[in-house]
């Protein structure tokens, strides 16, 4: 493989917004073609589906029901292999929120998490999950809101097989509690925040099981109408198709900047660093991975669009032969009709 290439992707969708009624449907549909220039081997055609309907009965009951699909290349970032292998993940989900005494909310999620390879010596990292959450939130007048959610996973590797000598599980169950929060501190800054706390059990292998805290904030500041500063704090536990891991505690910040100059031109800068520690194996690992992105953009009317955007990634390793640093600059031609 060669390790600088230029990629021409091709993009044709399809967006619908229809309204019946009290209803919504919303439909986002595309086909991207990609094409290297110096790695053909690597081209493909990729997918992506997002189906939505928003609904509403009577007065105090809303939710939606969707369907999201995305079928991608896999990345080199994980595996030896330069092997190619589509990767198609969705997830289907159903909300349901209940107002009740104005100031109350109830509400429930489903979802159900697929994800699929091509190729047999990645069908180890095939995972499927689903998630039962149950919250209440306090609204007020303002439309401040803090909360509580109960939030149960199941997951599970189809593909592996267990053994006498196994040091990976096939399956887990994750229990959590959180607080949560999104309240306007002034007239130009809000603060989104939880706070939890996270059991997760494997009933094959027990010292793989993981308890802990868990922490986000998001900090957004409106220094004036065309300006947004995002600061980012966060400790989660995250699911990982890592052949050895299945999931990690991954800590970190960001920062991001966007700035609209005028109707037509805006830049954007972000910059973020997370440190994830891979857990529940005999020899855990840590990876520092490191993101910073730049953009503009020029919207020349109401149908066509010009960006340019770049990215710079590294990831720094206690394995060995898994550092690696990427650069790409993109270019972007969007019309709409």
């Amino acid at each position: 493989l060669s390790k600088e290439d230029t990629l021409y992707q091709t993009t044709a969708g399809v967006a619908v917004d229809w309204s019946l009624s009290r209803q919504n449907f919303l439909l986002d549909a595309a086909i991207v073609d990609n094409r290297f220039d110096q790695n053909s081997n690597l081209d493909y055609v990729g997918q992506t589906l997002d189906l939505k309907w928003n609904w509403v009965v009577g007065n105090d009951l809303t939710g939606s029901v969707g369907f999201v699909q995305k079928i991608t290349q896999n990345d080199f970032s994980n595996t030896a292999s330069q092997e190619t292998s589509k990767k198609e993940d969705g997830t289907a989900q159903f909300l349901a929120k209940w107002r009740y005494a104005r100031d109350w909310e109830l509400g429930v999620r489903l979802s159900d998490y697929a994800l699929n390879y091509d190729l047999q010596a990645l069908k180890i990292n095939d995972r499927k999950s689903v998630k039962k959450t149950v919250f209440i939130n306090y609204i007020s007048h303002s439309s401040n809101w803090m909360g509580v959610t109960l939030l149960q996973e199941d997951g599970s590797y189809p593909r592996r097989n267990l053994s006498s000598s196994s040091v990976i599980d096939n399956k887990f169950q994750q229990n959590s509690i959180l607080l949560n929060m999104n309240w306007r501190v002034t007239g130009k800054s809000r603060l989104q925040a939880d706070v939890g706390w996270n059991a997760r059990t494997h009933p094959n292998i027990s010292s793989r099981d993981y308890d802990g805290l868990s922490v986000k904030a998001v900090y957004s500041w409106f220094p004036t109408g065309k300006t947004m500063v995002d600061v980012s704090l966060y400790r989660q536990l995250i699911s990982s198709s890592y052949r050895d891991s299945s999931f990690s505690e991954s800590t970190g910040y960001s920062l991001g900047v966007s700035w609209r100059m005028s109707e037509k031109v805006s830049f954007s800068g972000t910059i973020k660093d997370e440190l994830r520690d891979y857990l529940g194996q005999e020899s855990s690992f840590k990876e520092r991975y490191s993101w910073i992105t730049l953009g503009a953009s020029y919207q020349l009317n109401t149908m066509f669009n010009v960006a340019l955007q770049f990215n710079q990634s590294t990831r720094d390793s206690t394995q060995v032969f898994r550092d690696y640093g990427a650069d790409s600059f993109v270019l972007s031609l969007n019309l709409k009709f």
